[in-house]
């Protein structure tokens, strides 16, 4: 499962760097969840998240330096690191997200401060049912 995952996280982000919201919407599930660092940053359901990944993708600067891609079976751990993250006062210049993905589609994203947050929380999540 881990290639089809990360093939899926990767289509993912490369509709993100193409700004092709359509893509976007395909890859993920109609009830996917974002929860982001701040237990009240949470989008639930494809409009919200779409809604917050095109508020995010207006400038037409990715503000990406870094970005690691880690399979953990029906995940994937993503880490992100450029200049956007350093304006945020809670992270440090990157933040890592958790993926979990079933039959070709993103069913939820968490948002971490850390790596090791992110890994812990990939590891202890129960596999994605289906």
């Amino acid at each position: 499962m881990s290639d089809a995952a990360m093939e899926t996280v990767f289509d993912h982000f490369h509709a993100r760097r193409l700004r092709d919201l359509d893509a976007i919407a395909a890859g993920l599930d109609p009830d996917v969840v974002h929860q982001g660092v701040l237990s009240d940053l949470v989008c639930n359901g494809r409009r919200a998240v779409l809604e917050r990944m095109s508020a995010s993708l207006g400038d037409g600067d990715t503000g990406i330096e870094r970005l690691e891609l880690h399979a953990a079976g029906e995940r994937v751990i993503v880490g992100i690191a450029g200049p956007r993250f350093r304006e945020i006062p809670f992270l440090d210049g990157e933040i890592f997200m958790v993926f979990a993905v079933r039959d070709g589609r993103i069913l939820r994203i968490d948002d971490y401060r850390t790596r090791d947050e992110a890994f812990r929380a990939a590891e202890a999540a129960a596999p994605v049912s289906g």
